[in-house]
């Protein structure tokens, strides 16, 4: 079963600098235009870190700051231009979607490079090699990038390099190799590691097969939200793998997958309700 790789949407981050506490203050206060005050000026004293911050509350329109994603990526262009790495991913992430700005891989892949050079945006970077976007499909670079990234714990990198190794992408096949790094990312709360472990426990590759355990990570990330495990562990159920037959279990999970919109859950439900008729 083939697995898509996912993108990580950026995410506010506060960063370190002299004027952190009265920024910090003006937040917990609820005073959205005084944390504009204080970014703003820290910016044009040529503080990268004030430049981003002030970014992410235009990005995210918080509070009483209207919601301005233009003069967001202007400010994430001047916090990049200092090297602060965080803002140079968040502008990959704007050209790799598209948001506010032209779609542009080859950007994007600029500013992953980076922000990858400083541990951050790896798997981003990692993704335009394996989907080809911007760059020419290359799995061995992708492969390294993904491993770079979950050396520095970031858990899709983990999950990413895991795919290739069961694929054989890039890399030799190692199914072995492929669960090690499931596991991590499953072990990080990672629903999709979950999901591609427990798919490893049901075919019993680079693991002995298990049922019970694969039924187990199923659960985990089918609780995560994760609408392909919760498939996944309708089809354990609807078979009584690893877990006592129960249809109506089964439905639930059917069910629960295609109301958050996979159509093999959709499928599933009726095909389920004209066997059981």
């Amino acid at each position: 079963m083939k697995k898509e790789l996912l993108i990580l949407i950026a995410c506010a981050v506060m960063a370190n600098a002299g004027f952190i506490k009265e920024g910090m203050d003006a937040k917990e206060s609820g005073d959205h235009q005084k944390l504009v005050e204080i970014y703003d000026k820290a910016c044009n004293e040529g503080k990268a870190s004030g430049c981003y911050n002030l970014g992410v509350l235009y990005s995210e329109g918080t509070g009483n700051v209207a919601k301005d994603t233009a003069k967001a990526i202007q400010l994430y262009e001047k916090a990049c231009s200092a090297d602060f790495a965080s803002a140079c991913y968040n502008l990959g992430v704007a050209y790799a979607g598209g948001l506010s700005v032209k779609q542009d891989f080859a950007k994007a892949k600029e500013f992953y490079e980076k922000s990858c050079a400083q541990d951050e945006g790896c798997t981003n970077l990692g993704l335009l090699y394996a989907n080809g976007a911007g760059v020419t499909q290359d799995y061995a670079k992708a492969a390294e990038f993904y491993k770079k990234a979950c050396k520095n714990e970031d858990l899709m990198g983990c999950n990413n390099l895991g795919f290739l190794l069961a694929q054989g992408r890039g890399v030799p096949q190692d199914y072995k190799k492929a669960s090690e790094y499931y596991q991590k990312a499953c072990d990080g709360d990672l629903a999709i590691g979950c999901d591609n472990l427990g798919l490893l426990y049901a075919v019993g590759k680079g693991v002995a097969q298990d049922y019970k355990k694969s039924s187990q990570f199923y659960d985990k990330a089918c609780k995560s939200g994760f609408e392909k495990s919760c498939n996944n562990l309708g089809i354990l159920y609807a078979e009584g793998k690893g877990v006592s037959a129960d249809n109506t279990k089964a439905k639930e999970l059917f069910k629960s997958s295609c109301d958050k919109g996979l159509k093999e859950g959709c499928e599933n439900v009726t095909l389920l309700e004209t066997i059981t008729k």
